[in-house]
């Protein structure tokens, strides 16, 4: 190949490059592409079954007498928005190319509950909504320890109502006990807080039961 040939071709290959590069920055900036929107909770709930005591909602992170101890606020709402963010919901349930929107405060669990058209003000038409509703440690003298998450997701199409509504809890067994191990007490809520957007999104991808 001649040098002038061997130039031109070089310069056609960085072009086309440039060109994707360039392609892929657009989708990401392009208003008619999908969105999901994310909000965390507002922290962590805690249910502890034990043999002298239990039953006291919240009694683990408040601090009650004989209820034992969990780390001050280790998924707080901005250490969920990192963890979201992580876990890259977009992609779990099977919409990659959407944009993810993690929002940093999270929402009433009224709103989440009621809210019949979309939350977020929003101009694209394909649209999706997933709320973190309740994130709470269980503690268990027989069964251990495990996190437990409240998802709610909603799809929307291009008209004002969803088109698919579907909530569920899901939880993760921890491996380290928070009360015994209180170093990797928030390490590891966070990585059972992540594995419980996949077993959300197994869930949502199953078939609908019939009634």
């Amino acid at each position: 190949m001649k040098r002038r040939q061997w130039k031109a071709a070089l310069f056609a290959v960085l072009a086309t490059g440039w060109a994707g590069i360039a392609h892929s920055r657009d989708q990401a900036d392009d208003p008619a592409a999908c969105t999901l929107h994310v909000w965390p909770s507002d922290g962590l709930g805690s249910v502890y079954s034990g043999w002298f005591h239990g039953g006291i909602v919240n009694g683990a992170v408040n601090g009650r007498d004989g209820y034992p101890p969990v780390a001050k606020d280790p998924l707080m709402p901005s250490a969920q928005t990192d963890a979201i963010a992580e876990a890259a919901p977009q992609r779990l349930i099977g919409d990659g190319q959407a944009r993810l929107v993690v929002h940093d405060a999270p929402l009433p669990s009224r709103t989440a509950r009621s809210s019949a058209g979309r939350i977020a003000a929003d101009a694209t038409g394909c649209y999706g909504e997933l709320i973190v509703d309740d994130v709470t440690l269980r503690q268990d003298l027989v069964t251990g320890s495990h996190l437990m998450t409240l998802f709610r997701y909603r799809h929307f199409g291009d008209a004002d109502l969803p088109d698919r509504s579907f909530g569920t809890w899901v939880k993760t067994k921890l491996n380290v006990d928070p009360a015994k191990d209180p170093n990797q007490a928030a390490p590891e809520l966070r990585r059972a807080y992540i594995a419980n957007f996949s077993l959300f999104a197994d869930a949502l991808a199953r078939p609908a039961r019939k009634r």
